[in-house]
């Protein structure tokens, strides 16, 4: 089992290099190579827990999701979002249990529908690295991300309802509006709980190692109190990466948000890469357990389910893009944006977590076996092979097809605040000067740097492009300039003239001023400074 799990992680390193070289999204090459690893003979079998992805996975990656999200456009998407994540999931679940109930009717109303809950939701683990190349309108891609940071809360609450009228036998349309709304209510009210606590503790934290532990904890801090009680942990992970986002620039200490900015997309990228090679795995046993089925049939029967989850939300969008008060993000002056309707309309990919729930349906049921437990964990395979790989994978051809094209949001934003806070250094400097107690030489070295960004992102009157061209050589210089110090430290190591550990320490300035050339320079030109600065 170890060495397997080794292969699987070598096979990442490979198949990730290989995507970014044919232009195709990770997740959908590292699902279908898991697949095919699924049906190689003697490979051994590395099952998935859906404790390990529900309890152990899903906390992080949604916290740093939800931290890293565009929270800006939240708030003119939030119809959009309200809708898609209450209504669309409802709309989804009841629309799959009919269709499973009409082709399966041995299968029952209360397992239709706990099948028609796993699928209802999308999932913004396969949403975004699938969109993360993508020339997208931030505000389009902010309705996606909320959407899928909030709608697990809906759905999950509605398959706990369905698979415990299944158990149990029984089912109430108050007690489930009411187990939904506690749910709601309770990952909330503990979600700003936890953010508090997180945020008092890092202010009271003077330590970078300590302040990156807290980070660690504060998803699980979140989701596993919210888990148990019953209400929503996927929500209370959001409404603490939300609330903590907010002040994790005043409380976290510069060198704790680089060290825990490095650990978080790690992590996130590890944990994305397995879960999807390990739910491609899953197919083949899944498969091989419904011998009461013909393959015609199967397929039959999983097209039938997944066009439902894709006809389904194509109609609702471009319903819901028809009302006049949907303003924002996708109405201009009362006019769609029906390019944009339409690529939300294709977002919905399901992913790891759609796989985890499906695994977790119990065996026995109040009449005995769970019935059609092999067969709804098929289908949502299917589902999520559908939407994952099919809309996933044809989201480029949309983009182009539709001419959909990126914004300059970011880009204009960068510009600004390397602009602004250039322009308040320079201020700062004037009031030093005043002061008579720095240098004038260093001053004028401080301010030569600092004009100089000031002139290039537009905040002083100047020649701009010049600027521009003097600071992109002078970032070339200097980055050749840093490369020629790194090879002189490893010279002084390699002679013996100083301690690794001492190599290692400057060997982390050089790239950190490397770093910063880097980002200024893409900001320069185009947006590469994503939300990689909280933690």
């Amino acid at each position: 089992m170890q060495f397997a799990l080794l292969a699987v992680l070598a096979l990442i390193v490979v198949l990730v290099t290989l995507s970014k070289r044919i232009g195709v999204a990770y997740p959908i090459v590292l699902l279908l190579a898991g697949l095919a690893i699924g049906y190689i003979p003697g490979f051994p079998e590395i099952t998935l827990p859906p404790d390990v992805v529900l309890v152990i996975f899903l906390p992080p990656l949604l916290y740093w999701e939800s931290v890293t999200a565009p929270t800006s456009e939240f708030r003119s998407s939030a119809w959009w979002i309200f809708q898609l994540a209450f209504g669309l999931v409802i709309v989804t679940t009841a629309g799959v249990a009919v269709v499973t109930h009409a082709l399966v009717p041995a299968i029952g109303w209360a397992a239709a529908f706990v099948l028609g809950a796993i699928v209802s939701s999308t999932d913004e683990v396969a949403f975004a690295p699938i969109i993360d190349r993508l020339p997208v309108p931030r505000h389009v891609v902010a309705t996606i991300e909320g959407e899928s940071l909030v709608n697990d809360a809906t759905s999950l609450v509605l398959y706990a309802v369905a698979v415990m009228a299944v158990v149990t036998g029984t089912f109430s349309f108050a007690h489930t509006l009411g187990a939904l709304a506690l749910s709601i209510a309770g990952g909330v009210a503990l979600g700003l709980a936890v953010g508090v606590v997180a945020v008092l503790a890092w202010r009271f934290t003077d330590d970078p190692s300590l302040q990156v532990i807290i980070s660690i904890v504060v998803p699980y801090l979140a989701y596993l109190p919210a888990h148990l009680v019953g209400a929503s942990g996927v929500l209370a992970v959001v409404v603490t990466g939300l609330f903590v986002n907010r002040y994790t620039p005043r409380v976290l200490l510069p060198a704790a948000r680089e060290r825990a900015t490095g650990f978080w997309v790690t992590v996130v990228f590890v944990t994305n890469a397995v879960i999807f090679v390990l739910v491609g795995m899953q197919f083949h046993a899944i498969a091989a357990s419904l011998v009461a089925y013909s393959a015609g049939t199967l397929i039959w029967y999983g097209i039938a389910v997944s066009l439902t989850v894709i006809v389904l939300r194509i109609v609702w969008v471009f319903a819901q893009a028809l009302l006049p008060v949907t303003n924002e993000p996708e109405h201009v002056e009362g006019k769609a944006d029906w390019s944009h309707v339409a690529l939300l309309a294709w977002s919905g990919m399901r992913g790891g977590i759609t796989i985890a729930a499906a695994l977790a349906i119990p065996f026995a049921a109040a009449t005995g076996k769970f019935p059609g437990r092999e067969l709804i964990i098929f289908l949502t395979f299917c589902v999520l092979l559908a939407t994952l790989v099919g809309q996933g994978g044809t989201m480029p051809l949309l983009i182009r097809w539709m001419h959909v094209t990126g914004d300059d949001v970011d880009e204009e934003e960068e510009r600004t605040a390397l602009g602004s806070t250039a322009a308040a250094a320079l201020a700062e400097i004037d009031r030093i000067e005043k002061q008579g107690v720095v240098p004038d030489g260093v001053l004028d070295s401080l301010r030569k740097r600092f004009r100089s960004r000031s002139w290039e992102f537009g905040t002083l009157d100047g020649d701009a492009r010049r600027a521009a061209r003097a600071n992109a050589l002078y970032r070339d210089t200097a980055c050749a300039l840093l490369q020629v110090q790194r090879d002189e430290l490893i010279k002084l190591r390699d002679a013996g003239k100083i301690d690794n550990t001492v190599m290692r320490r400057i060997q982390r300035i050089l790239d950190l001023e490397t770093e910063e050339i880097q980002l200024s320079g893409r900001a320069a030109g185009r947006s590469d400074i994503s939300g990689q600065e909280q933690a």
